[in-house]
């Protein structure tokens, strides 16, 4: 049940996943890798406050390591942007989840790429502001629950654009800019903003949609259920060539077997 012990307020994890938009199991791996701290009742039971998990969430220390010159003030710049999602209330601690889980699938296709350091680290940073572009689109559109109309949807997809605006305008990760523009393109040209096709489209944006593929996938959404990480995969294999680079995406299979 939900508690209060002074000005703290208590969650049951059940209670903890439907408030912060999140997956039961989600929570219950935060509590078993001992990345949030519980409160435990007489009975064993775990009870956790609001502002354990919400500094979790927050978190300190998103952006993917940078042995560059300005890594630190990259890393400022990046945490600043997933900052911003919190204008969402509720729903955007999703965007911030999300946008970790991309950024280290991202990364993690790299390396198994074989891409320089350099490489490896701009992909992931890419993929954890890839969304950023989402702030600057309605709220009402943003927070519809129900189905989007046309119009809706047709906002929605401005922010690859958005993001790129935003990124550009910042010297330190403008470089990274137009990767984020790009990760909604598909290698058959039917993706957008642009329609690009093939090797036309940044090597890191076509590793960020299959990583962003899967995650949203595979994990908790309002609007649908997740699938298991085999039918994910399935749905990859299904769309190589086609939605996403076919080479990209034996390289993921690959990592996991």
């Amino acid at each position: 049940m939900k508690d209060r012990i002074g000005t703290e307020t208590y969650f049951t994890p059940k209670q903890a996943a439907g408030y912060f938009n999140l997956s039961l199991s989600t929570i219950k791996n935060y509590i078993y890798a001992g990345r949030l701290k519980t409160l435990i009742t007489p009975g064993g039971h775990h009870r956790i406050s609001k502002s354990e998990l919400l500094t979790m969430l927050e978190g300190g220390n998103d952006a993917p390591e940078n042995s560059g010159r300005d890594g630190h003030l990259i890393k400022l710049c990046c945490n600043a942007l997933l900052n911003t999602f919190k204008l969402l209330g509720n729903p955007g601690n999703y965007f911030l989840i999300h946008a970790r889980s991309v950024s280290k699938i991202s990364g993690a296709i790299s390396k198994a790429m074989g891409l320089t350091k350099k490489e490896i680290e701009e992909t992931a940073m890419t993929g954890l502001v890839h969304d950023i572009g989402h702030i600057g689109i309605e709220r009402r559109v943003i927070l519809k629950e129900g189905t989007l109309t046309p119009q809706e949807y047709e906002l929605i997809k401005s922010h690859p654009v958005i993001g790129y605006e935003v990124i550009n305008s910042i010297d330190q990760i403008k470089d990274i800019a137009g990767a984020v523009r790009q990760h909604h393109e598909r290698i058959d040209g039917s993706g957008y903003p642009a329609g690009l096709s093939g090797n036309n489209i940044h090597k890191a944006a076509r590793i960020i949609s299959i990583a962003e593929a899967y995650d949203s996938m595979v994990s908790e959404h309002s609007y649908k259920r997740p699938v298991s990480k085999e039918a994910a995969i399935a749905e990859l294999m299904h769309n190589r060539g086609g939605q996403f680079d076919a080479e990209i995406v034996e390289v993921f299979v690959k990592m996991n077997p």
